[in-house]
């Protein structure tokens, strides 16, 4: 039995609606159900109601006035799911930000992105017809470009800081760009497992190498607990700290400690 043919819903406000002959459908359906139910259940041999027997010219006086509630406790469910749903996506959306825990690829990404919104810089993907980077990043303390990489059970090796030394040269040939950009490497390694559990999430290649090249190394749940709490204290100053440490630093980058505690939540690195 098809229960979601094409005919039953509508496009409404860029949205799929049941159209009324699909509730009434839905009403038939479960009314042959429940009938059945009651006679599989019922001590006697009782007919199941046949559809045309449920007309309104057969309806009895009880029944009118009893359909009506029921009508009107199906719409209070119907309001309810619809609110229950509004708050599961308002939930959802609250929560994006634990990516920076345990996510890899576009999600870790976008949650970079917008954590990096959230310090105050105007951050972007960027891509043209020759680049790509994940993240290119600015304030007016300067700018800055990113790539992101989340390994499952392994830290974060020299690859990527060769793609990175790659785009901050590609980036340097555009027209519009008159100084080098500072390098950053978000990694999340070891992603799967609790935080205190994780080692080292950035091998000692990576470590020497972004001491050579002015490379700054963020390990992403580092950065969760400075977003924990810009999230319920909106805080220039602080804000203003955490860019100035992505900014100037180099190597791992230890974030300094919100004014105030953001919770029981553990971090895998060091605070300042």
């Amino acid at each position: 039995m098809d229960f979601y043919p094409e005919s039953f819903t509508k496009e409404k406000a860029n949205k799929q609606t049941w159209i009324p002959a699909a509730a009434k459908f839905a009403g038939r359906f479960i009314a042959a159900v429940v009938a059945l139910d009651k006679s599989l259940r019922s001590s006697g041999e009782i007919t199941p109601e046949p559809v045309w027997a449920s007309q309104e010219k057969f309806a009895l006086g009880p029944e009118v006035s009893l359909r009506q509630q029921l009508l009107a406790a199906e719409q209070e469910v119907e309001i309810a799911q619809k609110r229950k749903e509004a708050v599961l996506d308002e939930l959802k959306s609250a929560g994006n930000f634990r990516a920076l825990l345990f996510e890899k690829g576009k999600p870790l990404e976008n949650a970079i992105i917008q954590a990096l919104r959230l310090l105050n810089f105007k951050a972007e993907p960027f891509k043209d017809s020759s680049s790509e980077f994940d993240v290119v990043f600015e304030s007016a303390e300067g700018r800055l470009i990113g790539e992101a990489e989340g390994k499952d059970n392994k830290n974060i090796s020299i690859e990527k800081l060769r793609q990175l030394a790659m785009n901050i040269h590609e980036d340097l040939q555009r027209d519009e760009v008159n100084a080098p950009a500072k390098p950053v490497l978000f990694g999340n390694a070891y992603r799967l497992q609790p935080l205190e559990e994780r080692s080292d999430p950035f091998t000692e290649k990576c470590h020497t190498t972004a001491a050579t090249s002015s490379t700054a190394l963020v390990f992403t749940p580092d950065l969760f607990l400075p977003i924990q709490y810009l999230i319920t204290q909106p805080d220039d100053e602080y804000a203003q700290k955490c860019r100035h440490a992505i900014l100037t630093g180099v190597g791992r980058i230890a974030f300094p400690a919100p004014p105030y505690p953001t919770g029981s939540t553990e971090t895998a690195g060091p605070t300042t």
